[in-house]
């Protein structure tokens, strides 16, 4: 005979991990429509981004690589935030590329006097400080959604709505 107090504790178990689950997938759709966004920016003006990367000093030997790079990069990225055998795998990516950025950011703040930038829709009217603060909450939030993955392991994330 079971007991039945234990089957209630893994009742609860099993919602409070598809509640945590449940944010996660939130929190990659966030991530993905920021990446979507971004990439569709840079490829709808695709020029004026591959000209603010070659007024960069630091990018400038690499800016033609970069412009149909990163935002391929970004498609796939959104690409594995949207498959469920992909997001945690997703939310790395989207760690490790908004870091990279933020750390290009800080260098650029640090060590150019003229700043390019090639920012689209909201994001052109926030500072370089605004930028990073705005870089360090999406670092943050993947962050968070890798580590709710990794709690729950067990249970398998579900295609967005």
């Amino acid at each position: 005979m079971k007991n039945k107090s234990s089957d209630i504790l893994l009742q609860e178990s099993y919602l409070r991990s598809e509640k945590i689950i449940f944010i996660a997938d939130i929190i990659s759709g966030i991530l993905l429509l920021l990446f979507l966004y971004t990439s569709l920016s840079k490829l709808t003006h695709y020029e004026t981004f591959k000209a603010a990367l070659h007024s960069s000093p630091l990018l400038k030997p690499v800016a033609g690589l970069i412009a149909w790079l990163l935002p391929v990069t970004e498609i796939v990225i959104a690409i594995m935030l949207f498959l469920p055998v992909t997001r945690e795998k997703g939310l790395k990516a989207s760690f490790i590329t908004i870091s990279l950025f933020t750390l290009y950011l800080l260098y650029m703040i640090t060590f150019t006097p003229h700043l390019p930038c090639n920012c689209g829709g909201v994001l052109k009217s926030l500072t370089w400080p605004q930028h990073i603060f705005f870089n360090l909450f999406f670092i943050l939030l993947a962050l968070t959604g890798i580590l709710l993955y990794k709690k729950n392991r067990n249970r398998q994330s579900e295609p967005p709505p």
